[in-house]
């Protein structure tokens, strides 16, 4: 039997109670990745939600000068949850940092489980939309930190010039 206790730290499924967990757990699997192991690549086809149980993945982007970390994920994230929204291939690359184990939810799994089960759906979905409201919030900050750097040099004790 699988310790469930994941589930219950990962803020997207917290909130379920322990049979709603057990139904998620039904349809999800444990995997267990190395050290540099490639989860998915951007472009991919979004087949799934990840949820770090042990270990670390680093989500990044390639640019010009190579590989640009974006994030590195330790226990309880999960990631992967845009596939939930939309049918767009993968945003970025997801790598296991370290030997990893994580927990993965099939796309077609989840949809059916929530489609069926609307108590759950409601619960799964608000808690996707604090997060991403969360991740907004945090993106947002960073952009006008650097975009305040950028545009002023951030040497300008008087702040930011006024727009003519």
């Amino acid at each position: 039997m699988i310790d469930a206790t994941f589930l219950t730290q990962s803020p997207l499924f917290r909130n379920l109670d322990e049979t709603e967990r057990a139904q998620i757990l039904f349809i999800g699997q444990r995997r267990s990745c190395q050290a540099g192991e490639v989860l998915f690549r951007e472009g991919d086809a979004g087949d799934g939600l990840y949820i770090v149980v042990k270990g670390s993945v680093r989500i990044s982007k390639q640019s010009a000068t190579g590989e640009e970390a974006l994030a590195v994920l330790e226990p309880p994230a999960f990631f992967g949850e845009m596939a939930l929204i939309d049918v767009s291939a993968r945003a970025a690359d997801a790598i296991a940092n370290e030997a990893t184990e994580l927990f993965f939810i099939p796309l077609q799994d989840l949809r059916a489980l929530i489609e069926v089960q609307h108590h759950i759906a409601l619960k799964i979905l608000y808690a996707l939309c604090e997060v991403l409201a969360q991740r907004l919030r945090e993106t947002n900050e960073r952009y006008m930190s650097i975009f305040t750097i950028a545009q002023w040099g951030g040497s300008n004790p008087d702040g930011p010039l006024p727009v003519p």
